[in-house]
């Protein structure tokens, strides 16, 4: 008897769920952020991990593993412990369950709850949760991006009907400069859309849904090390969010961003918003030379 192919996962239908999820390990990592025996412990790498970064993975793991028993997930904190599972069928769950942990030891409010699924190389479905503001964005689709209030009230985020295209000079583009290869950065910023773009600092997942939301017009993902620490979980939740807005992602020259390296890793990246999105020209951007 032959084994019946395994059914594609419906986004639209799963969203609920994972919005719901996404708030659940967010109250346990602010039940943390408040409580000062919360541990923070040094991984090999030199990056930290704390107790909610623990807790709100194995709310999340638990979740998505009852919800979708088929599908594989890729999570940051159980990778590093060496859980990595079989992703070649080409769908897949990341989550980053607490995206920012730097911030959260820091106690700056600057982090989130990120979960995206990933389907044939791209994310379908993305939700961001900010906890600290209790803010969530989320999309399953193109046109679908909204922010979720807590009483499910949905808030579209979509470009402006027939927006006037916008001057170079008031570009405003986001990156993270202590992670960034600054020169090549400007060098690129330069090439594409002259000198008078202006930069602002932001780290985290939080860029993509400033693009999303058309408050800047794009962010860059340029690492020093070209390819450097950035894995599918710190990326494709936003990814889904800035597409479903109409924005797009791409890497440096001018590809859509897949999520079907061996390493997990994505390269070099920017994410274009909406309005960005309907002033570029036909051509494709080029990358900076390496």
């Amino acid at each position: 008897m032959t084994t019946p192919a395994p059914t594609s996962p419906n986004p639209a239908a799963l969203l609920p769920d994972i919005e719901k999820l996404a708030r659940e390990a967010g109250a346990e990592i602010m039940r943390h952020y408040n409580d000062p025996a919360t541990k923070i412990y040094t991984k090999k790498d030199g990056s930290i991990v704390t107790d909610a970064d623990h807790a709100a993975e194995k709310i999340v793991l638990a979740r998505l593993a009852a919800l979708t028993p088929d599908i594989p997930i890729v999570s940051e904190e159980a990778v590093e412990a060496g859980n990595i599972p079989d992703i070649s069928g080409g769908t897949f769950w990341t989550v980053d369950p607490l995206d920012g942990t730097r911030e959260f030891a820091e106690r700056t409010g600057a982090f989130v709850v990120a979960i995206a699924l990933v389907v044939d190389g791209k994310p379908v479905l993305g939700v961001v949760y900010h906890p600290a503001m209790d803010r969530l964005y989320a999309a399953a689709g193109p046109q679908t991006s909204a922010e979720v209030k807590p009483d499910g009230t949905r808030v579209p985020l979509s470009m402006p009907a027939n927006p006037a295209t916008p001057p170079a000079a008031d570009m405003r583009v986001l990156l993270n400069p202590a992670s960034a290869d600054m020169p090549k950065v400007k060098g690129y910023l330069s090439a594409q859309f002259g000198d008078s773009a202006r930069i602002d600092s932001k780290s985290g997942i939080l860029r993509a849904c400033q693009v999303a939301e058309n408050s800047a017009d794009m962010s860059v993902v340029y690492p020093v090390n070209r390819g450097g620490r950035t894995k599918f979980w710190d990326v494709a939740a936003g990814h889904a969010i800035v597409e479903g807005a109409g924005g797009r992602v791409q890497d440096i020259d001018g590809k859509p961003l897949r999520y079907d390296a061996e390493d997990l890793q994505v390269p070099p990246h920017i994410c274009l918003s909406a309005r960005r999105t309907a002033a570029m020209p036909p051509k494709p951007p080029q990358g900076p030379a390496s």
